[in-house]
């Protein structure tokens, strides 16, 4: 089955758009579609403030907007984002995005539970994190570890991705819940004020995964693997920039 990146609602392996929302489930551009007769929402990107200083804001007029510092929302002054980062665009109606500079990428926040891929990447506070596999550990007679000790039995685990690039600590999901946050959890970043007491939930079983928000304040992101159709208050992150959406319907 193929999980809507937008959604998260279940398709065959064979559909390329989600039957749910319509959003597509393949990476790669989303094809501009012709405009529909009913005319488009009137479009602001807000660029949000955590310090509560003055936000920047700037509205859709066109086809296309695009964000980096050399697009038409400048965020300027922050290394991990490259010149155009992200596109925002109309498909057919409705407003979609997509990440088209590469590199550190564009990350949405979570609205609900959803399933994140083996080499999926979330952020939260200022947590970068990659899921990876890790691989069985070869058993001996008896269902011992070839080095004597018993196979604990963790099929995945998260890893920091520190600025630049590099790997920092690896986290091992144990089966079942993990609870993430600063405070208390299975895994926790004390000195992260960012991170909620009580932040995320993963949730394991076998070798897939899913993550939820528990009623964190600065919410959970998700890293974007292709175009995805936006909604009104949706959040995006780029590099260190916090984007909100507002979407109002035109009369």
């Amino acid at each position: 089955m193929a999980y809507c990146p937008r959604c998260d609602a279940e398709n065959p392996d064979s559909a390329s758009t989600c039957h749910a929302c319509g959003s597509p489930l393949r990476s790669g551009t989303m094809v501009m579609a012709a405009p529909k007769q009913a005319p488009r929402p009137q479009v602001a990107l807000r660029v949000v403030r955590a310090d509560g200083g003055p936000e920047s804001v700037v509205r859709m007029t066109r086809d296309t907007l695009t964000c980096g510092p050399q697009g038409d929302l400048p965020l300027m002054d922050d290394p991990f984002i490259m010149p155009v980062q992200a596109r925002f665009f109309f498909s057919g109606g409705r407003l979609a995005m997509e990440d088209v500079g590469g590199a550190n990428g564009v990350f949405a926040r979570l609205r609900q539970e959803k399933e994140l891929p083996v080499g999926g990447e979330l952020r939260l506070g200022r947590q970068r994190l990659v899921l990876e596999p890790i691989p069985a550990s070869a058993v001996g007679p008896g269902g011992a570890h070839i080095w004597g000790s018993a196979d604990p039995g963790y099929r995945l685990r998260l890893v920091q991705i520190l600025e630049g690039g590099v790997r920092g600590a690896a986290f091992p999901l144990k089966e079942g819940d993990n609870l993430l946050g600063r405070e208390q959890g299975d895994i926790t970043f004390p000195t992260d004020g960012f991170v909620s007491g009580r932040h995320a939930l993963l949730h394991v079983k076998q070798d897939r995964l899913r993550v939820k928000d528990v009623g964190s304040s600065n919410g959970t992101f998700v890293r974007l693997t292709g175009p995805v159709f936006v909604e009104n208050g949706d959040h995006f992150l780029i590099g260190r920039q916090l984007l909100r959406v507002e979407i109002q319907l035109s009369v």
